[in-house]
């Protein structure tokens, strides 16, 4: 509790220091437009101006009303900025004038706006952050149904969904929230007035929010807002100086329950508390340990039944008395109305005070509400079975059956044991008993003891009377000892069992969430849920998928019955708890528990717990419902890493279709054009053509047909490569030959490009496929020579690395940037485009990697030795048997 408290302490401090740093930010909240919020933000605004501080008027909407714009008199007006969209001249805030002149004060209006395209941000809250963040204080307005965490609640008030919303964070950063309130039906006769909007908006807005009962509805949900708010504050304040009090502005009912005794009443009279006072209200039982029976768990569930259909919040807290737990719990959701039972006299312990008493008692600020049920529930009650607080009735068996052992073993032990250590005997005994069947069973067994050990091991024996002193004594110190060790080992076995418990939880949504770390697919996620629940639960759990078509996972050996489908469909369609434990289909053996995501059905689960269970304990329903969570935020991680690469695919496909269409829609119909007017130039004028002009034309067709040739192979390289149809048919070559050869290609397209070879002697040979390599250096050598100047050589140095041949090709043209060094060797990729990227494909370098990459080489994209060029280094693995030579 303590490290706790220097917690919170230590947040709110921070929290407080936050808010102090830069700018302050107050926000004037209103119901609806028209309420009066820029009226009030600019009369809050002259008070501050005349008590000296600097104020501008950054922006504020007047939609043509007169009396605010006679209250914009007086203020110094920041001129807007003028932006040209979509060819007309709007103007917008202007945040870098605003920046430079840096007023102590700013009004900006309208803080949900959304910026002009163009702008620096996107929404207008960012901009005004930026003014907070340089120091700058703001006033803004704003309408509830801007607020993003009320957007879905605003959709189902009036029907609209709101797309202009500001994130609650941002809210919840305001020093102030201002309610500005106005009647509904004030609102809307100045509505009628043309108060609020001009005539041509007033008959849309009287469609939209402007009616009666939508009015009440955000009204009430604008002072729900602020009265949030200023509790968040006032809970910050009281964290920052570590006060140990609450004050609360809002009531919040604690009801609570025991499973020893009927208090649906209770709950019952909860519900009326809450709803005449109009506050929040909670249904809690304490576990601490203590054995649970059938008609108990029977008389929980149909209470937290009841809790949940009246509307309340239930919850179920674990530790070692209900005083001790209920109180942190009080302290931290700051409930200050409690709801109890008056409970039963006790008279075994007539010292201990009732709970109510002990709530009274605690100097907490609580307004403490004790009811006690009528003659028919305490009728109800004792006929009920007895609960299990001080044990099972065998434990009265077993407790005198361990006063006889440990009486025999005394009197076996009394000729070499003084009486004093011979006490300690049925000490055990009661301890014994305490920790296996509880506190009453231990009383018990330390009466017996007491009469045990003074009718046997007391002079005079076998009678009940004393005579010595020290006896009485020891009687009487082994009395006290027993009855005070058997209920503290009771309560140390109470704990114990709510520890185990405790941790056998934590032990499952750890191992859990561990395996649900590495799951990426949905079928794989629904069987590890299913098998850790079946682990939990101890019986045999499945569940239904809905992704595709219904299906069970894991696989039951039999079919479900129709009864047990007809279970599965209802609760799929409704929602809801289906089958056995529930009012719907409870024939079944089956319970139906549906997981949903955003108002749809993903999977239903359904448990067959024996027969033997009567009640689906809340503890089991909360481990459910938490690994059923965990399992619904990885089955959305799934999902959207599904959309996302499904979208990835799409636009990859799609830019590779853009990139063919451009390809031979540039690439391949030049050649294509040229040789179909070459013979069409041949044909028409054939007689006039002298022979050399008809060989030029000729050859046109042929070099053109030749380069069509090479990008349509390009095409069926680059085709065999994806689908991995590429065979290497090796053999030993020589790296001289496979360039020389190359150059001899290169020189038929590029006759005034030269390429100056340099290569180290006594090259060892390569074991590869010589056409396949020689058309990946040939695709270099020709991007090379593309981009080459007139009169640059491209250059070749071939060396031996290690294991390596290395081969690298250098030109002089303009290089390619390093950002692109990468992406130079996808396909249909050029650095230059348009007109201007001298035919190429850009299959070339892509088919070149592949070709090499399939030799297992690499080849990479780097900057010339000398000047602005380009260097492409190829490296290709040498034979073993030559590597080592």
């Amino acid at each position: 509790m303590v490290t706790d408290s220097r917690r919170q302490q230590a947040d709110a401090l921070l929290k407080n220091l936050q808010q102090q740093q830069g700018g302050q930010l107050k926000i004037f909240l209103g119901a609806a437009p028209g309420v009066g919020k820029t009226c009030a933000m600019l009369n809050a605004a002259r008070e501050r101006m005349q008590q000296g501080t600097a104020v501008m008027v950054g922006l504020v909407e007047t939609h043509g009303r007169a009396d605010t714009e006679a209250l914009l008199q007086g203020f110094e007006l920041l001129p807007r900025r003028q932006l040209d969209y979509q060819g007309q001249q709007l103007t917008e805030f202007d945040l870098d004038a605003a920046l430079a002149a840096k007023p102590a004060l700013l009004l900006v209006d309208e803080l949900a706006h959304s910026n002009i395209p163009g702008s620096r941000h996107k929404r207008r809250y960012q901009d005004i952050a930026e003014l907070l963040a340089a120091g700058i204080d703001v006033y803004t307005t704003i309408n509830v149904q801007h607020i993003a965490s009320l957007n879905d609640l605003v959709l189902q008030i009036s029907g609209i969904r709101v797309k202009e919303t500001v994130p609650d964070q941002f809210i919840d950063s305001a020093q102030q929230l201002v309610f500005v309130d106005l009647a509904p039906n004030h609102l809307l006769e100045r509505l009628q007035q043309g108060k609020v909007y001009v005539a041509d908006y007033a008959a849309l807005a009287v469609k939209q929010f402007f009616q009666l009962e939508t009015l009440t509805a955000l009204r009430e949900m604008a002072m729900k807002l602020v009265m949030s708010h200023v509790d968040a504050q006032l809970k910050t304040e009281q964290d920052a100086k570590a006060r140990g009090s609450d004050y609360l502005i809002q009531d919040k009912l604690l009801v609570l329950i025991s499973n020893r005794r009927d208090h649906e009443y209770l709950i019952r009279i909860g519900r009326r508390v809450a709803e005449k006072r109009q506050m929040p209200w909670l249904v809690v039982w304490v576990d601490t340990g203590q054995m649970q029976y059938q008609s108990t768990q029977q008389r929980l569930q149909s209470a937290f039944a009841l809790a949940r259909e009246l509307g309340a919040q239930t919850d179920i807290l674990r530790g070692p008395s209900t005083l001790q737990t209920i109180l942190p719990y009080i302290t931290e959701h700051r409930i200050n109305a409690v709801l109890v039972g008056a409970g039963t006299k006790r008279v075994m312990q007539p010292w201990r005070k009732p709970l109510y008493q002990q709530l009274i008692n605690s100097c907490l600020p609580l307004e403490v509400s004790v009811y006690r049920s009528g003659e028919s529930t305490q009728q109800a009650r004792v006929s009920a079975p007895a609960s299990g607080t001080f044990g099972q009735k065998a434990g009265y068996a077993f407790g005198a059956v361990f006063t006889a052992a440990a009486s025999a073993l005394a009197l076996a032990l009394d000729q070499w044991l003084q009486s004093g250590n011979l006490v300690l005997i049925f000490v055990l005994a009661v301890v014994l008993c305490g920790l296996k069947y509880g506190a009453r069973p231990a009383i018990f067994t330390a009466l017996l003891s007491f009469f045990s050990f003074n009718f046997f091991l007391t002079e005079p024996y076998f009678t009940f009377n004393v005579n010595k002193n020290d006896d009485v004594a020891t009687l009487i110190f082994m009395l006290v000892i027993g009855m005070t060790c058997g209920p503290a080992a009771s309560r140390i076995r109470q704990q114990l069992l709510l520890l185990k418990e405790a941790n056998r939880y934590s032990e499952l949504q750890r191992d859990f969430a561990q395996q649900l770390t590495v799951i990426h697919q949905t079928d794989e996620l629904w069987t590890i849920l299913a098998t850790q629940l079946t682990q939990a639960l101890r019986c045999p759990v499945h569940l239904v998928s809905f992704e595709s078509e219904q299906k069970l996972l894991p696989a039951l050996n039999q079919p479900l019955l129709a009864l047990d489908q007809a279970m599965i469909d209802w609760a799929r369609r409704h929602q809801q708890m289906a089958g056995r434990f529930s009012d719907t289909l409870n024939a079944s053996q089956w319970t139906a528990l549906p997981l949903v995501v955003q108002a749809k059905t993903i999977a239903v689960i359904v448990l067959q717990f024996p027969t033997t269970v009567q009640v689906l304990r809340p503890d089991d329903r909360d481990l459910i419902a938490t690994l059923n969570q965990q399992a619904v935020s990885v089955w959305q991680r799934i999902s959207l890493n599904t959309e996302l690469e499904s979208s990835k695919l799409k636009a990859e496909m799609e830019q590779l279709r853009s990139a063919l269409l451009s390809s031979v829609s540039h690439d391949l119909r030049s050649p294509l054009a040229a040789m179909m007017g070459s013979a069409e130039s041949l044909q028409v004028l054939d007689q006039q053509l002298s022979k050399e002009d008809r060989n030029e034309l000729l050859s046109t067709i042929l070099l053109e047909s030749q380069r069509l040739d090479r990008y349509i192979q390009n095409l069926l390289d680059m085709t065999r490569l994806g689908h991995g149809t590429l065979k290497l048919e090796r053999d030993w070559v020589s790296v001289a030959d496979i360039i020389g050869s190359a150059k001899q290609r290169l020189k038929r397209f590029f006759p005034q490009v030269e390429v100056d070879y340099e290569a180290t002697p006594d090259l060892p040979l390569l074991y590869a496929h010589a056409a396949l390599l020689e058309q990946g250096l040939f695709n270099i050598l020709e991007n090379a020579a593309k981009y080459s100047p007139d009169g640059e050589p491209v250059r070749v140095w071939v060396s031996q690395q290690g294991k390596v041949c290395r081969i690298e090709i250098e030109d002089s043209g303009p290089g390619i940037p390093e950002a692109l060094r990468e992406k130079v060797f996808d396909m249909f990729y050029v650095v230059a485009d348009g007109d201007s990227k001298r035919h190429n494909t850009g299959m070339g370098l892509a088919i070149c990697r592949g070709m090499i990459g399939a030799h297992g080489g690499s080849v990479k994209a780097t900057s010339a030795r000398v000047g602005t060029g380009s260097r492409f280094i190829v490296e290709l693995p040498l034979p073993e048997t030559q590597a080592g030579d």
